[in-house]
């Protein structure tokens, strides 16, 4: 069988897999030894899903699933440790405004097997006004800063800063939804009108605040769209949400008012194209997405569909992460990006030393985000 064919059979396991299913392989797969169960888990981990495909493969094919029983019970140890970690956190930041999202909610909340979605870190976000208060305790509870001197010093401004505390559990703190300044002048989603409209959940034993459901899943098409959207774990986080959504009006005006609204169009139609997402038929075009860039969009994913890939380098994801409001300001916007990967590869810059941050840099970077944010 053919590396091409074999990737393809592969990848509609992968799609079964995030549909819910159970994929069964004929005995000509099988038989391929390595070639098959390599390529496997390699699609699996690259799109995230490998504790998923554990639970699905485990009845028809115990072989196959073993090979991600590792894989498994780091998801499910991950998940215990954060939400766990969850109540004390909400200890430290008591009387703040803040919420957690992404991880351990989209885990519990809008993956098929609670528990099971993979994810590396907690991500937390606190009003603008809080964010030094914010810092500071968490500082003195022993929770240390990773970002370096250069990064705190960038004109980028992070939008979020690393901390980790003793046992290895990084927490990004944001004070913004999107994290460098030059892509965060493209949207307008306000972190205190995002508090403002937050939800109230319960993880473990912990009661917290999340993304209100329409901005959840405006962020997690953002989020999958600005890396590409590529990886079919981050179509599944689309997918379980637009499966939640009760007012589709009220998720094309907050995308409107993220400035989103073709990124939205772009990530759900993708997971409607190969996850069976259920989606109102008129989604794209109450977006505000042209004819032009809906078929443009189609056709990618019929031409390069993401579930074959093992590599981040695609022109799925060059077009993705170019997306404008318009095919003309897309187009340009893709040449630009794939010139400069191409310049990147042919001048390979060896990566400067990196300082650790000091008390002098952290609240010179504190003040910056002061003045950003007032």
């Amino acid at each position: 069988m053919r590396r091409q064919a074999l990737r393809q059979r592969v990848g509609e396991a992968l799609v079964t897999i995030c549909r819910g299913g159970r994929p069964t392989f004929p005995d000509e797969l099988l038989a391929l030894g390595h070639l098959f169960t390599g390529d496997l888990v390699a699609g699996a981990r690259y799109h995230r899903i490998a504790p998923l495909a554990h639970v699905a493969l485990r009845a028809q094919h115990p072989e196959l699933a073993a090979l991600f029983e590792d894989d498994r019970t780091a998801a499910v140890s991950r998940h215990l440790h954060v939400t766990a970690r969850l109540g004390a956190l909400a200890d430290t930041l008591s009387g703040l405004r803040w919420l957690t999202f992404k991880g351990p909610v989209l885990s519990e909340f809008a993956h098929p097997v609670p528990g099971l979605r993979f994810y590396k870190d907690l991500d937390v976000l606190v009003s603008p006004a809080n964010f030094r208060e914010a810092c500071t305790r968490l500082l003195d509870e022993g929770w240390r800063v990773l970002l370096s001197a250069e990064s705190l010093e960038s004109e980028e401004l992070p939008g979020e800063l690393a901390f980790a505390d003793r046992n290895g559990l990084v927490l990004d703190l944001h004070w913004a939804m999107v994290v460098s300044r030059s892509v965060r002048s493209r949207f307008t989603s306000d972190a205190d009108a995002l508090l403002a409209r937050r939800r109230p959940v319960t993880l473990g034993p912990t009661a917290l605040s999340t993304l209100s459901h329409e901005d959840a899943v405006v962020h997690v098409a953002l989020h999958a769209a600005l890396i590409g959207a590529t990886k079919l774990g981050h179509l599944l986080d689309a997918d379980q949400l637009a499966r939640q959504v009760d007012d589709w009006d009220a998720v094309v005006q907050r995308a409107g008012e993220w400035g989103a609204p073709v990124e939205v169009a772009a990530v759900l139609g993708r997971a409607e194209r190969i996850l069976g997402t259920r989606l109102p038929a008129d989604l794209a075009a109450r977006l505000g997405v042209g004819a032009g860039m809906r078929r443009l969009l189609a056709e990618l994913d019929r031409r390069r569909p993401v579930q074959r890939l093992r590599g981040d380098a695609s022109v799925a994801r060059l077009v993705t992460r170019a997306l404008r409001p318009g095919l003309a300001a897309t187009g340009g916007r893709a040449l630009q990006r794939a010139a400069s990967g191409v310049s990147h590869r042919i001048v390979r810059r060896a990566e400067p030393a990196r300082n650790p941050t000091t008390p002098e840099v952290l609240d010179a970077y504190l003040a910056r985000v002061e003045t950003a944010a007032s």
